[in-house]
């Protein structure tokens, strides 16, 4: 799979970071649907990669946060 980079062009992003934006792009899909049981477990998703994130972001300040 090739490396990403975010759109300056500076480090690659990281696999949370791609996932985040990803998935909020999509939430506002999930949330047309109308289901609040979609909604919520589609929420708990964003709130573990959120985690992950935040974990990379601690051992790491260079990674880059956007794709």
């Amino acid at each position: 799979m090739p490396e990403r980079y975010t759109s300056n062009g500076d480090a690659p992003a990281s696999a949370a970071a791609r996932a985040a934006a990803r998935c909020l792009e999509a939430r506002e899909a999930i949330g047309q649907i109308g289901d609040p049981t979609v909604q919520t477990l589609f929420d708990l998703l964003l709130l573990q990669i959120g985690r992950n994130l935040a974990e990379e972001i601690q051992g790491d300040s260079r990674i880059a946060l956007v794709d």
